[in-house]
């Protein structure tokens, strides 16, 4: 059921997207769709035993509208049996232990910084822009024919010993 959802969530995005990604009438339609893929990317990773106890937590560094995006629709959810909590992050290294850790393309210079600071913590690291994988992303999304995709690097996963699902490497418009 959980890989027929994101399979339907993927195409949805797709069709959402339409010709742009730009806010309408205080509706930032980019930041609500990254918000839906950051919710799935999270049911879609086998996280570590230790990790799985308390609220999982997703931390958001910069990204515009995707904060409060976050809060407005996940804040009330779970992954699997633990309370979604949204932080909001300025520029720093001192980064407390999240699930989940979004770094917008304002702050993607800082990225291989961020990556080395967290090398040892079980973070799926999602960003934006090209580069993002080589700086030390798992996700990044991308824009592709003015519709949103997401591209994978599953070492920069396992390495911090979270397991990708198959459906999540399906999706993926590019594996590495």
């Amino acid at each position: 059921m959980k890989n027929l959802y994101l399979i339907i969530l993927s195409l949805l995005a797709s069709q959402a997207i339409g010709q742009q990604l730009p806010a309408f009438e205080e509706k930032d339609t980019g930041a609500m769709i990254k918000a839906s893929y950051i919710y799935n990317f999270a049911k879609s990773v086998d996280w570590p035993a230790e990790n799985k106890k308390g609220n999982f937590i997703i931390s958001v560094m910069g990204g515009g509208n995707l904060h409060q995006e976050l809060v407005k629709k996940y804040n009330t959810k779970h992954v699997g049996s633990q309370q979604i909590e949204i932080r909001k992050l300025s520029r720093t290294l001192q980064v407390s232990k999240c699930h989940v850790l979004f770094v917008g393309k304002e702050h993607l210079d800082f990225l291989p910084e961020l990556a080395e600071a967290l090398k040892s913590e079980p973070t799926l690291i999602v960003a934006e822009g090209s580069d993002a994988l080589l700086k030390g992303a798992a996700l990044t999304f991308v824009l592709l024919d003015s519709n949103l995709k997401f591209e994978l690097h599953v070492a920069n996963a396992e390495s911090r010993k979270l397991f990708i699902t198959s459906t999540l490497k399906s999706l993926a418009l590019r594996v590495i």
